[in-house]
């Protein structure tokens, strides 16, 4: 499914923020993002989660990864 420009343009911004919080790369923290099912994840939630800090979106990632079934590996 083809995603709306806000759901991209958040995605992108999630990216960066977690690439700078785990210290990885962009491309890494992506594809990290994608295997986990996490980039499903942020573009279903965007609309609550743009509104919340950097940080807090890297928390609810991890947390969302830690209690889904979807593991990376």
């Amino acid at each position: 499914m083809i995603k709306p420009n806000g759901e991209v343009w958040f995605l992108a911004c999630v990216v960066e923020y977690y690439k700078a919080e785990k210290g990885i790369s962009g491309a890494e923290a992506y594809n990290y993002l994608r295997k986990t099912g996490a980039v499903d994840f942020i573009t279903d939630c965007w609309e609550g989660l743009h509104m919340t800090s950097p940080e807090y979106i890297t928390d609810s990632i991890d947390e969302y990864i830690q209690t889904h079934t979807i593991t990376a590996s």
